[in-house]
């Protein structure tokens, strides 16, 4: 009997990811986007991407009327771990700081938008709104064939 197998090779994403580079908290964007927007950004507390133990901050919302899912992804999430090992000039902490993205530790914030492709300029539209909020330094588009690590956007 013959199997199939599917493999990750397979995935094609379908849908448009804008990198933000700003130095708010994750909360606080996500409320400048919902009123820039006119959506509805909800924080989803959730396992992060890789796998360990920690919480990742996660918005969400779906536009069922466009059948759109729109998240703002923190890229970089921090833990502190024990070293094990402490003397007189540490506390024997450290922190350990992990990426969505790996390839782009510059991004703070990536804005994804499931099922967005062929609206070329709706996405132009977005990224200037964006880019109009005075805390955000950039917005760009990204394209997700490009990544190696694509699969971590699969949420």
């Amino acid at each position: 009997m013959a199997t199939l197998k599917l493999s990750d090779d397979f995935y094609e994403p379908t849908c448009s990811l804008v990198a933000v580079h700003c130095t708010m908290e994750a909360y606080r964007l996500a409320y400048l986007l919902n009123s820039r927007l006119r959506i509805r950004l909800k924080r989803i507390l959730g396992k992060s991407p890789d796998e360990s133990n920690t919480l990742s901050e996660y918005y969400e919302w779906e536009n069922e009327m466009e059948d759109t899912v729109w998240g703002l992804i923190v890229n970089a999430t921090k833990t502190v771990a024990s070293s094990g090992e402490s003397d007189l000039f540490s506390s024997g902490l450290q922190t350990i700081t992990s990426y969505l993205i790996p390839e782009m530790k510059k991004v703070d914030y990536f804005l994804k938008i499931d099922n967005a492709e062929g609206a070329y300029d709706l996405e132009k539209q977005i990224i200037q709104k964006i880019n109009d909020i005075p805390q955000v330094a950039a917005a760009y588009e990204v394209d997700v064939n490009q990544l190696k690590s694509k699969h971590n956007l699969i949420f």
